[in-house]
């Protein structure tokens, strides 16, 4: 059984968009699902955040996907970093994810400027990698997530106008994601 683990982003929750179907999703098929909570997403703080995944994530092992959204991307990276010493992963989503700065949310400049990631012993802890993307993300522009696709050979998926992957763009469900992630949890032990 895998256990997948969920993480939002900036002023979102554990309830918001896609996640709570997701969870039901991945439960009815036989495996476990936790959605992470973060304490005040409103004004995210790295360190809280790092601490929140710590606290919640019982075990990294080869039988755990993490799926992240938007700024929890970029804070798993960081915390997955530190924790995993050398620690094999089975699956990795990473949706409307970054790696810098981004000029439509400065306010998220302190938080990206304290994330270390270590690409190089990330893309050898999971064996699969997959990143996921809009063409008219009005946070976070394309060319960034391309980029840290790259930065993680992680297999790239572009969903045509789905602007941030939130309820507002129409995704209270993620198919797309769903197909990618249906197809491992099957085929897995």
């Amino acid at each position: 059984m895998k256990t997948v683990y969920i993480i939002h982003g900036y002023n979102a929750s554990s309830n918001d968009y896609w996640f709570p179907w997701l969870k039901q999703q991945v439960e009815a098929i036989g495996h476990q699902c936790e959605i992470i909570h973060f304490d005040d997403s409103q004004h995210p703080e790295y360190g809280l955040w790092k601490h929140n995944l710590a606290e919640q994530i019982q075990s990294l092992n080869e039988n755990v996907v993490i799926i992240a959204h938007s700024l929890g991307c970029l804070a798993s990276l960081g915390f997955l970093s530190e924790a995993l010493q050398g620690s094999k992963l089975f699956a990795l989503f990473l949706i409307a994810g970054f790696n810098r700065r981004l000029p439509t949310l400065p306010e998220l400049n302190q938080f990206i400027d304290q994330v270390s990631v270590n690409d190089a012993s990330l893309r050898l802890s999971f064996e699969h990698r997959f990143l996921f993307f809009s063409n008219n993300d009005p946070f976070v522009p394309a060319p960034f997530s391309i980029q840290l696709g790259h930065l993680m050979n992680a297999q790239m998926v572009e969903v045509k106008n789905a602007g941030h992957f939130m309820a507002s763009d129409g995704f209270s469900e993620f198919p797309q994601l769903w197909d990618k992630l249906s197809v491992l949890l099957k085929s897995a032990p």
